[in-house]
């Protein structure tokens, strides 16, 4: 096996250190999705839970823009990337530690767990952006090397929801930080995307970006966009339980998504051939508006859950394939990194909105109707997207 490595050329070195560090990190994010689970089984109501995302989406915002900034001005997005992921997953495992049952417990998750997502809350958009550069600077065939991510996602949840009764929910924060150990090593031996450092005396001149009308569009649609996402798949657990069904399985539904978003990741090279990137975006929100419609009429047992979630991993993986390309696309040369921060910092203003706002409506109409409004949400972004930009959508990528 290491004979034929070293045979290999510098770029078919890297498409396999890329592949493996962006699917093992899946692989470790996977087994460390119980948070939501976690707050639950300690007494978290709903609107409780919403309150707190919706702090950690205000701090990502700062941490996004920051990150982002700090990337463009040294040149470089490993460093970053390496920096996030020692802090995040090494802060993420101590969540469990800190004290349940007492007055003061929800006072301390909603100090505590906000300053965590200083770091958390960008790592995954630096794991994705590492991979989408420099599958576009080596001419690698990204949707391909994405979906080992999402095979090794489904995997993982597999894995872990079979482990959970013997593990527990707690044990799974510092599983993932463990699991992150192997991500480290292969982003050190990753390729450093290309990027001009800006110069000490040189400000970072935001207002190319800022100037483009089919980015600026793109962020107005992330917004609508975000918020739906967030409220989709922060109240999940709370949808299962309304409907007796144990919030234990929430990791087994992701699990599920994620290899329902395979088959439009291995496409997505054929697909942006026939079609711009711009479309494949508002096509993936609309599958994501009907799997909120399945769920909002008729999803009462594991069974109908599970043939819901089959449009939201279909969608989610003509997203992911087509949203991160898209900004690349639109962003001008030295500002990549700030483009897909600034387009991250606004799905955690949505955040802030779809959390809040999310919580107090779901205790308020309760699980079926909530998702109906969700896919509402969905359906009004598509709505929005394709009508400011019309005429950037007749051109393909």
């Amino acid at each position: 096996m290491i004979r034929y490595f070293s045979r290999l050329s510098d770029t078919g070195k890297q498409a396999i250190i890329l592949t493996g560090g962006n699917s093992l990190f899946w692989f470790a994010w996977a087994v460390g999705s119980y948070q939501a689970v976690y707050l639950q089984q300690v007494g978290f109501s709903a609107s409780q839970l919403g309150l707190l995302n919706a702090l950690t989406s205000a701090v990502t915002i700062a941490s996004l823009a920051f990150w982002g900034m700090v990337s463009d001005r040294i040149g470089s997005l490993r460093r970053v990337l390496f920096t996030l992921l020692v802090t995040s997953f090494a802060f993420y495992a101590l969540i469990p530690v800190i004290p349940t049952g007492l007055p003061y417990s929800s006072i301390l998750f909603l100090t505590l767990v906000p300053i965590i997502y200083f770091f958390r809350g960008s790592v995954s958009t630096y794991a994705e952006n590492i991979l989408v550069r420099n599958s576009n600077e080596l001419h690698l065939n990204y949707g391909a090397l994405r979906c080992v991510g999402s095979l090794l996602f489904t995997i993982s949840g597999l894995l872990i929801s079979l482990l959970l009764p013997f593990v527990g929910v707690p044990a799974t924060f510092w599983l993932s930080a463990v699991l992150i150990i192997p991500v480290l090593v292969l982003t050190i031996k990753s390729r450093e995307p290309n990027a001009r450092p800006v110069k000490k005396k040189e400000k970072l001149d935001l207002s190319s970006l800022f100037k483009n009308k089919a980015y600026i569009s793109l962020l107005f649609f992330g917004f609508l966009f975000y918020i739906a996402v967030n409220c989709e798949n922060s109240f999940l657990p709370y949808f299962l339980n309304s409907n007796n069904i144990s919030s234990d399985l929430y990791v087994l539904v992701l699990a599920y998504r994620a290899l329902l978003e395979v088959p439009f990741l291995v496409l997505m090279v054929r697909l942006r051939r026939k079609f711009p990137l711009g479309l494949l975006v508002a096509v993936s929100a609309v599958l994501m508006a009907v799997e909120c419609l399945c769920l909002g009429f008729f999803a009462n047992s594991l069974l109908s859950v599970i043939i819901c979630a089959t449009f939201f991993g279909l969608g989610n993986g003509l997203y992911i394939g087509s949203s991160l390309n898209y900004v690349y696309e639109l962003a001008p040369a030295n500002l990549k990194a700030s483009a897909q921060a600034f387009f991250s910092a606004v799905s955690s203003v949505a955040g802030i909105l779809g959390n809040l706002g999310g919580g107090l409506v779901f205790d308020a109409i309760g699980a079926n109707p909530f998702y109906l409004a969700v896919a509402g949400v969905f359906l009004l972004s598509v709505a929005l997207f394709l009508f400011t930009q019309r005429k950037t959508l007749l051109v393909k990528s």
